[in-house]
């Protein structure tokens, strides 16, 4: 069998760069907990205050998600007429297309002496098909943007770690494609 060079390069070029993935990382962090029991103590009023800080995060998101929802509903009956004028628009374009195949001969030189017949000469690309919107979709965005975003519970947490004398330290660590350890 004889290959083409240009594959058999486009091959070796593929197979050479697929073991060339980068590494991936992630920053963890690292909590050293103080021995004494006092600062032990401490470390629970601080993690007391970490609970009580996300319970009312989730508390005001919930409120907040059911004070969205009847305007994610709103939201999404608009983009449901949205969409049915872009399908209707689609439609147009295809019956546009059709009309126009049928109505345009074109005959056009083959070759050999010959005449073929080309029903379309003129290049012509479809706009993409409109896509169905998706309620939850919607209401997932909606949440986000007003109701999502960080409670800023983690730093006051850090800052009274730190205070009843524990230490916090970030470490990077390599989770995919990683180099081989010297």
């Amino acid at each position: 069998m004889n290959f083409p060079k240009r594959l058999v390069l486009a091959f070796a070029l593929s197979l050479g760069l697929s073991g060339c993935a980068t590494p991936r990382y992630e920053t963890v962090t690292l909590r050293e907990a103080p021995a004494d029991a006092g600062a032990q103590a401490c470390i629970q009023t601080c993690e007391r205050d970490l609970d009580a800080c996300k319970q009312a995060c989730a508390e005001r998101y919930q409120a907040c998600v059911k004070q969205v929802e009847p305007e994610a509903e709103a939201h999404y009956r608009q983009t449901l007429e949205r969409y049915a004028q872009a399908l209707e628009d689609y439609r147009r374009e295809l019956v546009f297309l059709d009309f126009h195949m049928w109505t345009s001969f074109h005959w056009t030189h083959g070759g050999h002496g010959m005449l073929w017949y080309d029903p379309f000469p003129y290049s012509y690309t479809l706009p993409p098909v409109p896509r169905l919107p998706s309620r939850e979709e919607d209401l997932a965005r909606l949440r986000e943007a007003r109701c999502g975003g960080d409670c800023g519970c983690q730093a006051p947490y850090d800052a009274c770690y730190v205070g009843c004398g524990g230490k916090i330290t970030s470490e990077r660590r390599c989770v995919a494609n990683c180099p081989p350890e010297r």
